[in-house]
């Protein structure tokens, strides 16, 4: 694909999810994991109308760690999907004013296939939202845990403070349910509606054939 096609569908991509947490989670008091959803809590506890600056600030760190470890091509395209994001959000907050405000199964369902859309999207052409994949995939390469393993461990934490600066524990339950939805779409966008391909490589060069994967491709992989 082009470059200008794989930066428009990102920007695709970060509106879905911008919208997602603008119209569905923020008016319901429900969270993302990650950065994001550390990002929406100090939104509740100050403005909501902030979210998209904490955002961006407590991403900035990640940013700095993506351009020193993984390489230039993903920083490229997680700053763009990062701005394009907190940018959706200000327009959003600040001219659509649609809140849907229902049921919290049709919050979760809905609310989560969006966002899970839009983060599918992002992450199928080579960017993300979040630091914590960043720190994932860091972590993978210098232990044995997987980037989901580590993402999930942070979101335990997560959505754990958000029970607490809450004082109510319903919101980060449905949150951590909705998390689960937003899992299952994104994982579908990612790979397709096929049944998932796996490939084995053996060869002297690991480590190069392992940098092209993930920097080039964008894939995960697992190395024994």
């Amino acid at each position: 694909l082009g470059h200008l096609l794989i930066y428009s569908l990102i920007a695709i991509g970060a509106f879905l999810a911008a919208f997602s947490i603008e119209v569905f989670l923020i008016p319901n008091k429900l969270i993302d994991g990650g950065i994001v959803g550390v990002a929406m809590i100090c939104g509740n506890i100050t403005s909501t109308s902030l979210i998209p600056y904490y955002l961006l600030a407590f991403n900035l760190p990640f940013l700095y760690m993506a351009y020193r470890f993984i390489g230039k091509i993903f920083v490229a395209h997680f700053f763009f999907a990062v701005l394009l994001f907190a940018g959706w959000m200000i327009m959003i907050h600040n001219f659509l004013h649609w809140r849907f405000e229902a049921e919290s199964l049709e919050v979760v369902v809905i609310g989560g296939a969006i966002l899970g859309v839009g983060l599918g999207i992002i992450i199928r052409y080579g960017g993300c939202l979040d630091g914590t994949e960043i720190l994932g995939i860091i972590v993978n390469r210098k232990t044995g845990f997987s980037v989901g393993q580590v993402v999930l461990f942070c979101n335990i934490f997560v959505f754990g403070a958000a029970g607490i600066v809450f004082g109510d524990w319903h919101p980060a339950l449905l949150s951590l349910i909705m998390y689960m939805v937003v899992i299952k779409v994104m994982d579908a966008v990612i790979v397709g509606l096929d049944e998932t391909k796996s490939v084995m490589i053996i060869s002297s060069k690991s480590k190069e054939i392992a940098d092209a994967i993930m920097h080039e491709l964008g894939l995960g992989l697992t190395i024994m």
